[in-house]
């Protein structure tokens, strides 16, 4: 925290915010004032890859679609009914080859001999917003029952941030406020009005930047032979995402009086 008083503010450029002609003969007083306000997350990202396997493409494919199903069906059994919107990512159809065919990188290979196509890999990766957030962990953990790999819940995020952002600035201009009286106390003068006010900086405190709002979910038919319910849930985890946090900085002058 630092503390400024200048006797003359010469130099100083014009706030945006607040700004008026000051005299350089008069005393003064400059602070800055940081405000910080948090609050826990209301939806939460997770991530994983999901994977079918067959021997011809279309069959991995197939396999793939059929877990997909599967754990969205599922997802919608979970205790406390979570808002989840699903968004795919990018599907990848490998072909997959005997052990013992070893090749250069890029070689070409012929689809019969030692070296021919033994099976196909279909994967893809699944991104899922849940609210509320402290769901997350159990919806983690279904998914991770249900075949899903590389599970990682990344961040937490807010539907609307301004209030957030508006709570931290007036914890800003409270916190300049008291220093300026502090001083002025302290020095045996009267605290004055506000000369000029601005914004000095504006910072956000968040674990990665949201991803963007996802396209509406495929309408699976939630069948009872895929469906794994609520208590066949192998792991319940409670788990909470980080708070989001956001931080302002305010430059304020004040008038000193005698």
């Amino acid at each position: 925290m630092r503390l400024l008083v200048l006797v003359s503010l010469l130099g100083i450029a014009p706030s945006p915010l607040l700004a008026q002609t000051l005299d350089p003969t008069k005393p003064t007083i400059t602070v800055i004032g940081d405000g910080r306000a948090e609050t826990p997350a209301e939806f939460a990202w997770l991530s994983f890859n999901l994977r079918g396997e067959g021997p011809t493409s279309p069959e991995a494919v197939t396999a793939l679609t059929t877990t997909h199903r599967k754990l969205d069906a599922s997802f919608r059994a979970l205790p406390g009914k979570p808002a989840l919107e699903t968004r795919d990512g990018t599907l990848s159809i490998r072909e997959v080859r005997p052990k013992a065919c070893t090749v250069n990188y890029g070689a070409p290979n012929l689809s019969t001999g030692e070296c021919a196509v033994i099976g196909s890999i279909a994967t893809t990766n699944v991104q899922v917003k849940v609210t509320p957030a402290k769901q997350v962990g159990d919806v983690a953990s279904l998914a991770a029952q249900l075949g899903a790999a590389d599970v990682n819940v990344s961040n937490g995020g807010l539907t609307d941030t301004q209030p957030l952002e508006d709570k931290a600035m007036r914890l800003a201009v409270a916190d300049a406020r008291r220093q300026a009286q502090l001083i002025a106390d302290a020095s045996g003068r009267t605290l004055g009005s506000i000369l000029r006010i601005q914004d000095s900086q504006t910072s956000v405190n968040s674990p990665l930047p949201m991803p963007p709002p996802p396209a509406p979910p495929p309408a699976y038919e939630a069948r009872e032979d895929i469906v794994i319910s609520a208590a066949k849930l192998a792991a319940p985890l409670a788990m909470t995402p980080p708070t989001i946090t956001r931080a302002a900085r305010v430059s304020v002058t004040y008038s000193l009086l005698p």
